[in-house]
């Protein structure tokens, strides 16, 4: 899709306010906040730092920091960088690939931090008792979803403190995947599960309208073309 512009912290904020409105949030109902989206948030780690100590204030959304997570897609240098602030939002890593040959090629930023340094970088990250690192997995049928993925991944997972979310693929037109079989998701979960790896299945709610990171944008300029 190409890169427009990073978001202001005012306007990530702004997001946060706008969703709170619109959805009636009564006061003091605890919520849960993810910096993420078709962007990567360490590439404007300024603005999503300064709007993370506007949420947490006192004075401002006070919420509590361990409500907010930042994902990335694996970049070793903003990592590094979120481990100094002596207050953070939790980190999840997007793996979604259990080899860097595999990895390389759906996400470029492997070709630069592979699964080697980056189990590195995760294993030196600052975690406080009881806190863990955490993995999402996109599940795609006959692509990710085997079980010699899922025996890689937890070799992988076993290396910091960490939990798996596993996310079986939003099928849309033109995407050239598929979401996996419901048996094939079960049986991957059960496999992590069974060797002690905290493990979840995350199901989308945005598959009526193409909802997932990137895809509404895409629609919309489909539709401006036609």
């Amino acid at each position: 899709m190409g890169i427009v512009r990073n978001l202001t912290a005012a306007e990530i904020v702004g997001q946060v306010m706008a969703m709170l409105i619109t959805h009636h949030h009564p006061e003091g109902v605890p919520i849960n906040l993810v910096f993420m989206g078709m962007g990567e948030p360490m590439h404007n780690l300024g603005h999503v730092m300064a709007a993370f100590a506007l949420l947490t204030d006192a004075g401002g959304l006070a919420i509590p920091p361990r409500r907010i997570t930042m994902s990335t897609c694996g970049l070793v240098s903003g990592i590094e960088k979120l481990a100094e602030f002596p207050k953070r939002p939790r980190l999840a890593l997007s793996l979604n690939g259990t080899t860097n040959e595999y990895r390389s090629r759906i996400m470029p930023v492997n070709r630069v931090w592979n699964l080697e340094a980056l189990a590195k970088t995760l294993r030196a990250f600052p975690l406080e008792h009881g806190e863990r690192i955490t993995l999402e997995y996109v599940l795609l049928k006959g692509v990710t979803d085997s079980l010699e993925d899922a025996r890689r991944l937890a070799t992988f997972a076993r290396k910091f403190p960490s939990k798996v979310n596993l996310i079986p693929f939003n099928s849309h037109e033109g995407s050239g995947f598929e979401e996996p079989d419901e048996d094939r998701i079960q049986d991957f979960y059960k496999f992590l599960n069974d060797r002690d790896i905290t493990v979840s299945v995350r199901r989308s709610r945005g598959q009526d309208v193409a909802g997932a990171c990137g895809q509404l944008v895409r629609e919309g300029r489909k539709k401006a073309e036609v």
